[in-house]
């Protein structure tokens, strides 16, 4: 994803999830394109060119977001739209833009022949290859021109400024890693066993209840024959009578135990059922893994074998090739790093999961190298931030009529994803058509969606940000 993609994707995921109806904020009347909307010292800045750098912005988010993403809330809390975001962005690289090009007039930095060239052939493939874009965006070749050179001279001057960082990093400052793992991660347990229980449970009841009845019983005989007793012998004793109570209290206990005895058992007996289908599982998991294990031990590609493991019933069985880090925050990193080229190991995790692992290369250099470069980047853009602040004018010389800007709605989408009947036809015309010319077709949306960043490409996140606060 471009530099301004990668800028905003954290705002628009909040963005996307709120959606509304309708575009920004509109006015009745449209300004001719020839009105003044932007001044930069005694630089005059049309209608038109804004316009153009905000379409094009437009159409990159809309072909990542969708067509209605303009109406949007940024969901950021600042009550900004995509749209206002949108304008604000373009308008803070085009100020970025102009500022850097006042900065290579003054220290002498202009486009080389060679460079002037490479700008004259993507503008001719833009126009070539991108005509419905260019339709989109109302962009003429006057304003193509425009803008690609002076991107072209702002990137000179970004290159200029950053020219002297910093680029020593550590012998194993960013070592990597690659390793290829196969997770197993255990199933739910079938419902067969719960629904046994709980018949269990309603058998349970049942019989306790016939027991009950059978205490009733007892306690209702024992008293009628205590009554009957007392009536044929008035001179019973009171200590007879109590131990006959004390008699039936006894057998009345006993059943009672006879019952929670038997119920404990039912309890039991289920705990057992449960018991068991966990450990099935379990002796499936660990069953799996060890053949897992001896195959990465053999030198065999997981893609080759997972499929031997992927209709089980007690587990899932994923697999993937990564490269890692030592401060890596993967639950298995720490057993990972410890693993040498060719060496396995077994990692379970908390939740009952099995990684089996297999280091492919303790030094994956591609790796550590792409590493390396995106601190590099890193490091020029808090270099370039740090110059572009003492390099730019007072911001009183960058003027803006909001009310101009104001006119510029987004009631249409610039982008429209095309038609599935359209998507058919075109996958589906010409059976001599070969891959590669397939695959320039597939990419066609790519390309016209990274348009708007070549022309107006930002060449630092860090200025932008600064920019827009």
């Amino acid at each position: 994803m471009n530099r301004i993609m990668k800028y905003a994707a954290a705002a628009f995921a909040a963005a996307t999830a709120v959606s509304t109806l309708g575009g920004c904020e509109q006015l009745e009347k449209k300004a001719p394109e020839d009105t003044v909307a932007v001044s930069f010292g005694d630089t005059n800045i049309m209608l038109d060119e804004v316009t153009y750098m905000i379409r094009s912005m437009e159409y990159t988010y809309e072909s990542y977001f969708g067509s209605n993403i303009c109406g949007n809330d940024m969901g950021d809390g600042s009550g900004m739209t995509v749209g206002d975001y949108i304008k604000q962005m373009s308008l803070s690289q085009l100020r970025q833009t102009l500022v850097l090009n006042e900065y290579a007039k003054k220290n002498g930095i202009e486009l080389s022949d060679d460079q002037k060239a490479k700008v004259d052939e993507a503008i001719e493939k833009l126009q070539t290859e991108s005509e419905d874009y260019l339709e989109a965006v109302g962009a003429t070749d006057e304003l193509i021109e425009k803008t690609y050179t002076e991107n072209a001279i702002a990137n000179l001057v970004y290159m200029d400024l950053v020219a002297d960082v910093d680029t020593t990093v550590g012998d194993d400052e960013f070592l990597r890693k690659k390793i290829a793992y196969v997770k197993l991660t255990p199933s739910e347990l079938t419902e067969t066993t719960a629904a046994d229980g709980a018949t269990t449970e309603v058998s349970s009841d049942e019989d306790s209840s016939e027991e009950a009845s059978s205490i009733e019983n007892t306690e209702a005989e024992s008293e009628s024959a205590s009554k009957d007793v007392t009536t044929s012998t008035e001179e019973a004793s009171s200590e007879k009578a109590s131990t006959e109570a004390v008699s039936t209290e006894e057998a009345s206990s006993e059943n009672v135990s006879e019952l929670s005895s038997e119920a404990s058992t039912e309890d039991s007996t289920e705990a057992e059922t449960l018991s068991e289908e966990e450990q099935e599982r379990q002796d499936a998991m660990n069953d799996a893994a060890d053949k897992i294990l001896k195959e990465f031990e053999e030198g065999n590609d997981a893609a080759d074998f997972i499929s031997d493991y992927q209709n089980d019933s007690h587990f899932t069985a994923t697999n993937s090739e990564i490269s890692i880090s030592e401060d890596g925050t993967a639950v298995y990193n720490a057993a990972a790093w410890a693993l040498a080229t060719d060496e396995c190991t077994v990692y379970r995790s908390d939740d009952g999961s099995i990684y089996i692992i297999r280091c492919l290369d303790d030094n994956d250099e591609e790796a550590r190298q792409s590493a390396i470069d995106s601190e590099i980047e890193s490091r020029k853009t808090a270099l370039f931030s740090e110059k572009y602040a003492e390099i730019q004018d007072d911001s009183s010389k960058f003027k803006v009529d909001e009310d101009v800007i104001d006119t510029i709605r987004f009631t249409t989408p610039v982008y429209v994803a095309p038609s599935e009947e359209e998507t058919s036809e075109s996958e589906t015309s010409g059976e001599e058509t070969s891959e590669s010319e397939t695959g320039e077709k597939e990419s066609t949306k790519e390309e016209k969606s990274s348009e708007s960043d070549e022309s107006e490409e930002v060449v630092s996140e860090a200025s932008s940000e600064e920019e827009s606060k």
